[in-house]
């Protein structure tokens, strides 16, 4: 079994937006692993993985074992950038359940920023094409 990637897409970041948020939920009795880029896409040419930090800003080390039934959030500073995409990368075993989203310094979600996991596409990484 091989894995996905579940990109948001190019975003725009919205004028007062400071971090992009990734909200991963485990839905099921097992843990998980999962990992997740945010890309600096603002060069147009050269993009540029920003760190992924959890909690106090501490760097998350992937792939990161999601507990069994359990809620995590993730973040990177968009300080900086103007456009970014998000991916999610885990087993094709779909358990989890992401959703994505700008965030301001006062931590309200900045509308236009949002993806919810039922709007991310799956791209399989093991694809001939």
């Amino acid at each position: 079994m091989g894995n996905y990637v579940l990109p948001t897409g190019v975003l725009e970041k919205a004028p007062r937006a400071v971090s992009a948020v990734i909200n991963l939920v485990n839905l099921v009795r097992k843990a998980q692993d999962v990992e997740v880029e945010v890309w600096d896409l603002s060069s147009f040419s050269n993009p540029v993985k920003l760190p992924v930090l959890t909690g106090n800003n501490i760097p998350v080390i992937f792939p990161y074992r999601l507990p069994p039934v359990t809620f995590a959030e993730m973040y990177a500073s968009l300080t900086g950038v103007l456009f970014y995409e998000i991916r999610i990368i885990h087993l094709k075993a779909r358990r989890i359940i992401a959703n994505c989203f700008g965030r301001s310094i006062t931590s309200v979600a900045q509308e236009g920023n949002t993806v919810l996991d039922q709007q991310l596409i799956k791209i399989d990484l093991n694809c001939s094409c």
